[in-house]
């Protein structure tokens, strides 16, 4: 099996004058938890938006499970295993935990057009695989409790973790996480930490954007990280805080780094 789970080549985008992501290339490893750092406005936002296919790249690829994601939309990657969330959550805020679940299972049979007619009991079939998928999401991330509260009342650090259970819906390979921790108090991140881990020890792959540099020096093995729209560090954590350039753009201006 191919040790690189996703590649991106020479990806760039631009916005009328501004380069957000410049020639970057980058292998995500498969099975790891990768973190990717760097200040704000380095382009690490722009970077996920491409590999998960909301945003195209001026030039470049993107390659996942070793097939290149031609023009590849964000559902498109969803449905072949590549999956993101977002540093502010955006569920259905009106729609109970779980329904927001269940509208987050892919391909449903209910929402084409003629299998309502013709197809009414394959329709009851996957509904009812979905509700036992989301009752097992629903356990595993803690929010069995809340399933029949309003998306809009839980707080932020159980958003974080509606986020990552609704992605969890369509059984990913990989997960773009989108600073999972920012807002969210010690208890909850911790716990999210632990899932993230449960699920990596089965196999999933991380790349987590993420400000909290304990959080990354202590569960990222490699780190990225971005300035001025390039990849200018990989590496471990050790090397991170002995690499200069990398110290002079942001580390150094982080408490508690490099000592």
């Amino acid at each position: 099996m191919n040790p690189v789970h996703l590649s991106a080549s020479g990806l760039t985008r631009r916005f009328d004058t501004l380069v957000a992501v410049d020639d970057v290339s980058v292998d995500i490893t498969r099975g790891s938890i990768t973190g990717l750092i760097g200040p704000n406005g380095a382009g690490k936002s722009t970077l996920f938006d491409i590999l998960a296919g909301e945003l195209k790249a001026d030039c470049g690829k993107v390659q996942f499970n070793g097939r290149t994601l031609q023009r590849h939309s964000a559902d498109g990657a969803f449905r072949q295993g590549l999956a993101r969330t977002f540093q502010i959550p955006q569920p259905f805020p009106e729609m109970t935990v779980l329904d927001n679940l269940m509208l987050a299972a892919p391909g449903q049979l209910g929402e084409t057009f003629w299998a309502p007619v013709l197809r009414p009991s394959a329709i009851r079939e996957q509904e009812q695989a979905h509700l036992e998928r989301a009752r097992e999401v629903l356990e595993f991330t803690t929010l069995d409790a809340v399933a029949s509260n309003a998306a809009r009342n839980l707080s932020g650090g159980q958003q974080k973790l509606l986020e990552l259970a609704r992605v969890l819906m369509g059984k990913p390979e990989l997960i773009l996480l989108d600073e999972p921790a920012a807002g969210v108090n010690p208890v909850l991140t911790a716990l999210l930490l632990e899932k993230i881990h449960a699920l990596n020890d089965n196999g999933m792959t991380f790349l987590i954007i993420e400000h909290n540099m304990d959080l990354v020096m202590r569960h990222c093995q490699p780190i990225v990280a971005m300035a001025n729209a390039k990849i200018i560090f990989q590496g471990n954590a050790t090397e991170a805080c002995n690499c200069k350039e990398l110290l002079d753009s942001y580390l150094g201006s982080t408490s508690g780094l490099g000592t």
